[in-house]
């Protein structure tokens, strides 16, 4: 607050006005400035009020890599302020560019900008995806820069966050299954709207040809089965459907496929359906003994994958718990 006080806000405000500058000292005021305005909304406010946002998009077009960081270190801590968001156009603020920068820290710093902007409205998460940046955060997700990665990660989860209904069931499953790279609550959006991405991720299991999708979806499924009873029952569910009076499940199909991710996701499944210690477990491994489940993991055990033999073998021993053979 003393700075506040000073009006250090307006006075650095109205150096940006007086420019250009050179790098370091544009880099220090727009540091300066995101360091007040991370954690007092009156300094957020104030900053708006003085048209700061209008010197951002230069500043992240700026030649050096250090005020492109300063710039999105402001953007990120002032867009904390709903009034900044409600009042800004991604369309016209270079972020997505910047997560190609040649610099992980102007990377890094992109992505905890994005993250803060698109979390709460679904006007700039829109407009995020007309300009490439789904896409542009799915490739970051798999970054080996590890820092890289796990900023990208939580950049999807907010770009999750109430917006579901904007994306088709295949960007449904793809954002879902990256998003459960970080250890969270991820689960509770497969219940969000309705069960809307719980109802994707059926849909697309038994509709799709495409291996990646399927294998997206089983391991939503597998970590859904991970839970608990309501959890893994909602997975039974989606792999068991009622269909007239008849229940049908994919998961043979799966099993048998010629593609080890499938059956090792498949599997996986499976280990977490059967886990020993759940209440329902019992009556779940009857069913899918009655389905020719058990009988088509007896015949994994040897599979030639390793993954995929040991993880049959756990869900085999674990089967026959319940089962008298």
């Amino acid at each position: 607050m003393i700075a506040f006080d000073a009006k250090v806000v307006d006075k650095l405000c109205n150096h940006l006005e007086t420019g250009p500058f050179q790098a370091k000292r544009l880099q220090g005021i727009f540091l300066a400035l995101a360091d007040m305005c991370s954690e007092l909304e009156c300094c957020r406010d104030r900053a708006l009020s003085l048209e700061a946002l209008s010197y951002i998009k230069d500043a992240l077009e700026h030649d050096s890599a250090d005020v492109r960081t300063a710039a999105c270190i402001f953007l990120r801590n002032l867009s904390r302020s709903v009034k900044v968001t409600l009042r800004m156009q991604l369309s016209r603020v270079p972020m997505v560019q910047l997560l190609c920068d040649s610099c992980t820290s102007v990377q890094i710093a992109a992505l905890g900008a994005i993250s803060n902007t698109v979390v709460n409205f679904t006007a700039h998460k829109s407009i995020f995806m007309q300009c490439g940046g789904l896409k542009q955060l799915v490739q970051l997700s798999k970054s080996m820069d590890s820092a890289i990665r796990v900023n990208a990660i939580w950049a999807l989860r907010n770009l999750a966050f109430l917006t579901l209904r904007l994306l088709s069931k295949s960007k449904l499953l793809l954002l879902f299954a990256i998003s459960l790279m970080v250890p969270s609550d991820s689960v509770k959006y497969v219940f969000a709207e309705d069960g809307l991405l719980l109802h994707a991720v059926g849909s697309q299991l038994h509709s799709t040809a495409k291996v990646e999708v399927l294998v997206q979806g089983m391991y939503i499924l597998s970590n859904l089965a991970s839970g608990n009873e309501i959890q893994k029952e909602a997975a039974m569910d989606q792999l068991f459907p009622q269909v007239g009076n008849d229940t049908q499940t994919i998961l043979i199909k799966f099993l048998q496929s010629t593609d080890s991710r499938l059956r090792i996701a498949a599997v996986w499944a499976l280990v977490n359906l059967t886990f020993p210690n759940s209440p329902g477990a019992c009556g779940r491994v009857i069913k899918l003994r009655n389905a020719g489940i058990v009988s088509q993991l007896k015949t994994m055990v040897n599979d030639p994958c390793l993954d995929v033999k040991l993880r049959a073998r756990m869900a085999v021993a674990q089967s026959m718990m319940f089962i008298d053979d």
